[in-house]
């Protein structure tokens, strides 16, 4: 079965954020992992003990978490915990009201730069604001609002950045995964019309080449000939 015309040459929702969910956060778990259980031998030397392991699909070890101990996970390992009440997700470094206030200056000064968010600071702060807002200490709903104001900005440094655009080259730095994700068929539409522009316009200019050429060709011609005629008078 083909996709949909609108999911041909981008990522649906859901894509985004599967790809966004593997990325690694950090957590304080409710619970600990770094145990020690005790097998009995049937000989005299007492026991023997070893750690068990609590293991993803991908063979990411969980055995060394330890209650209210920060820890890295990936987004998704961290969204099950929360959701099962056995976690609180530490909001990242960028996702403070302090830290937005920061990127939103930036991106008022630099009117041809965008600020160095992470590739991902769309998708992951509309997760965090839905699947874990008691875990910010700042207003989910004001940080709700900078990010909004944030993306208005950069979406009219797109609409300006697109001026310089040709037939090879954007170059629009820092850009997002989601914000790329929105520009990709408008951009490569774009960009095909401008190349078979180009393609056009240097077959034309070769076309004249060739023609100037043969002009030059019968003007040496033409005045051997008459050079040619004037030595045999």
């Amino acid at each position: 079965m083909s996709l949909p015309n609108q999911l041909q040459d981008t990522f649906s929702p859901k894509e985004l954020q599967f790809m966004v969910e593997n990325e690694p956060i950090k957590i304080f778990p409710r619970f600990t992992t770094r145990q020690r259980i005790r097998k009995q031998r049937n000989d005299l030397l007492g026991t023997d003990s070893h750690r068990w392991k609590m293991m993803t699909m991908d063979d990411t070890s969980l055995n060394n978490m330890m209650a209210m101990q920060s820890t890295t996970v990936t987004l998704w390992i961290a969204l099950l915990l929360k959701q099962q009440s056995k976690c609180n997700i530490i909001a990242p470094e960028w996702l403070t009201s302090k830290a937005l206030d920061r990127a939103l200056q930036f991106e008022q000064t630099n009117t041809l730069r965008f600020s160095p968010l992470p590739w991902d600071w769309l998708i992951i702060s509309e997760i965090l604001f839905k699947k874990a807002p008691d875990d910010f200490h700042d207003r989910v709903h004001e940080l709700r609002s900078k990010i909004q104001d944030l993306r208005e900005i950069r979406q009219l440094k797109v609409a300006k950045g697109i001026r310089y655009m040709n037939e090879s080259h954007l170059q629009l730095d820092n850009l997002s995964l989601l914000e790329i994700n929105e520009l990709r068929p408008f951009i490569s539409g774009i960009m095909d019309k401008l190349r078979d522009i180009h393609l056009a316009a240097v077959d034309a200019g070769g076309e004249d080449e060739m023609m100037g050429e043969e002009d030059d060709n019968d003007e040496m011609f033409n005045g051997t000939m008459r050079n040619e005629s004037s030595r045999m008078s």
